[in-house]
């Protein structure tokens, strides 16, 4: 039996609140405990309630999403935070994982998209969107990434599609490769790099240099 994943929704829209909460509370083991219009009303609830996952939309009215992502996790450390939103701009995205998200979701993705995205983020790896996904993978394209650290062409190879938010099972079929090696390179890649998960990847490969700030492509 999988273990319940308790997940808090933040976002102003009632309407895009029950469709959330139906599509995740008909997959096994996820509950919805908070449903919250505002982070005014999320926060002290999820303070008390501790939930696994929140789920955030990033255009709270009269709110900063990306202040609200960053009091949540200084907050709640523990919790995994997965940013839902319509903006599909890099920029956006590289803010919301710099600011500790596990997880970008843009709302015009599939349904199925959110739900793979909060499994993932209990497991602090990183989960992207498709759209935001190959924007990402682009980033990590770049000679002045590939000086910066000594990987080999594999490793180069999982770590732009784990940058791009893939799952050890789609890297095994992109790179006809068995999971097993797949998770064993991730392995030797985070030991090369210092660092313990997938978001910690992205941000090295954020600040390494390869061309393009978060400031820069937020208007995308």
């Amino acid at each position: 039996m999988l273990p319940i994943i308790r997940i808090a929704l933040i976002d102003d829209h009632g309407v895009v609140r029950a469709g959330y909460r139906r599509l995740l509370e008909n997959e096994p083991g996820y509950q919805v405990i908070i449903d919250a219009g505002s982070a005014r009303e999320a926060l002290p609830l999820i303070k008390r309630m501790q939930p696994d996952v929140v789920i955030l939309d990033l255009s709270l009215p009269g709110e900063d999403g990306l202040a609200v992502l960053r009091q949540l996790r200084a907050q709640s450390p523990r919790i995994a935070v997965v940013v839902s939103t319509m903006h599909d701009s890099l920029g956006f995205a590289m803010q919301s994982i710099q600011a500790g998200a596990c997880g970008y979701v843009t709302k015009s993705s599939d349904p199925q998209v959110l739900v793979t995205a909060v499994r993932a983020a209990t497991a602090r790896t990183l989960a992207l969107s498709p759209d935001v996904a190959a924007k990402m993978i682009n980033l990590t394209r770049s000679a002045a990434f590939e000086r910066t650290f000594g990987l080999t062409g594999r490793e180069l190879d999982i770590f732009r599609l784990v940058a791009g938010g893939r799952t050890a099972n789609q890297i095994g079929r992109a790179l006809n490769i068995s999971v097993k090696t797949v998770k064993n390179c991730r392995s030797i890649v985070r030991q090369k790099l210092g660092v313990s998960n997938d978001v910690e990847l992205l941000q090295i490969a954020m600040g390494c240099g390869v061309g393009t700030s978060p400031l820069e492509t937020a208007s995308d």
